[in-house]
């Protein structure tokens, strides 16, 4: 089952204060207002709208249409936003078409395997304009076998539940999330039940500096933690729970 069938009840117990973090970062990290920005895994569009005032123009992609359905209810009056379904490893835009590109919330560490990420860099490299910005996080291996190895939320309101659990393999430096969500329908009062389980992977840093690299992204690669907060130290940041990238074209 996809996860657009339980985002929405989601949505209504995720923190989504968290997401100024991202924007934060975001903001520090142009010094003039971007004219067109591509938000690619832009799932329900949160961080999208968040983002709109502060651009030109600024396309939302995921590969998820009931995710865009749901984006596209929530939108309202935003005129400056363009949603779209698509591949982040088959990007339909044309070369050289924007000046920043966001792909935040780990949403590579959903791709299936390491090569699907030194893809999905290079089609963002091919996209951004020279001198744009690619602003992305990942969670790190330690989160993946560590942070997550047996978690557990559970939360409930008025009309619906979350119950969230997750179990790492150390292996395979992967987790899987088993999500389970029950949202009463208006009509005959009762509890529907869906569930969707999602898997998680993530690579040595070495890894995602070498697929930045490779793609072509030959200058300076900023590795950042605590939302950004200070550069990743290797010896002092063993437990960091995300690693967020800054690099330019």
């Amino acid at each position: 089952m996809s996860f657009s069938d339980i985002a929405s009840v989601y949505d209504r117990f995720n923190d989504l204060s968290v997401y100024e973090y991202w924007l934060d970062f975001t903001m520090n990290s142009t010094q003039n207002q971007p004219d067109h920005v591509l938000d690619l895994a832009c799932g329900t569009g949160w961080f999208t709208q968040l983002l709109s005032p502060f651009v030109g123009h600024i396309t939302g992609v995921d590969i998820d249409q009931g995710m865009l359905d749901i984006a596209q209810e929530e939108l309202g009056g935003i005129d400056n936003i363009t949603l779209s379904q698509g591949d982040m490893l088959n990007l339909s835009f044309e070369d050289n078409s924007f000046d920043m590109i966001t792909c935040y919330l780990d949403s590579l560490c959903f791709l299936e395997k390491g090569e699907d990420v030194s893809t999905a860099l290079s089609e963002m490299y091919r996209v951004l304009k020279p001198g744009g910005v690619l602003l992305f996080d990942v969670l790190t291996p330690y989160m993946i076998t560590v942070g997550f190895d047996e978690f557990n939320y559970h939360d409930y309101d008025e009309t619906g539940a979350l119950m969230w659990d997750s179990e790492s393999n150390k292996e395979s430096v992967s987790v899987t999330h088993y999500l389970t969500v029950f949202d009463q329908d208006e009509k005959t009062g009762q509890y529907i039940r869906q569930e969707a389980d999602l898997t998680e992977s993530s690579y040595p840093l070495q890894s995602y500096q070498k697929w930045l690299t490779e793609a072509g992204f030959n200058k300076n690669i900023e590795v950042f933690v605590d939302f950004a907060s200070r550069l990743y130290e290797e010896e002092s940041d063993q437990d960091a729970e995300r690693w967020f990238f800054r690099v330019y074209k």
